[in-house]
């Protein structure tokens, strides 16, 4: 299989839009050089993720360019990690920020094992997120 990277970019409109997401209850781990921070993920699709942090302000989310996340998917030997853009943002619970964050280089081997994990827990029943905490597709 390829590794060659897809970027939420790249897919066309109506792909972004239907990408499926499935409600998570998952860390997320941040990496900025030496430092590291843990969010709560709400949300997951191929094309993104929904967390909840603690450790910005909204102008320094929003400032940021990219966002190195790494986090794990059952079946998977190893971790995920990819560059992430903060596309938009809410206060959730009133104090965090929630950060919709779309991936930017995701390989087609790691796009294809969160649509595949992603379409398992939505078979499995689980739910599918609500809109408002969505991983990002597009207007």
């Amino acid at each position: 299989m390829s590794d060659a990277k897809t970027t939420d970019s790249d897919l066309a409109p109506e792909d972004r839009r239907s990408a499926q997401r499935v409600a998570v209850e998952m860390f997320v781990r941040e990496h900025d050089g030496d430092r590291m921070w843990v969010h709560p993920a709400t949300n997951l699709s191929a094309s993104g993720l929904f967390i909840e942090s603690h450790s910005y302000s909204q102008r320094s989310a929003i400032d940021r360019e990219h966002m190195v996340l790494e986090f794990e998917l059952p079946e998977l030997e190893a971790p995920i990690q990819v560059r992430g853009e903060v596309v938009a943002m809410r206060r959730v619970n009133g104090y965090a920020h929630g950060l919709a964050v779309a991936f930017v280089d995701l390989s087609n081997a790691q796009h294809d094992a969160i649509a595949a994990f992603v379409a398992q827990r939505l078979e499995d029943g689980d739910d599918e997120g609500p809109t408002d905490e969505a991983a990002p597709t597009s207007d």
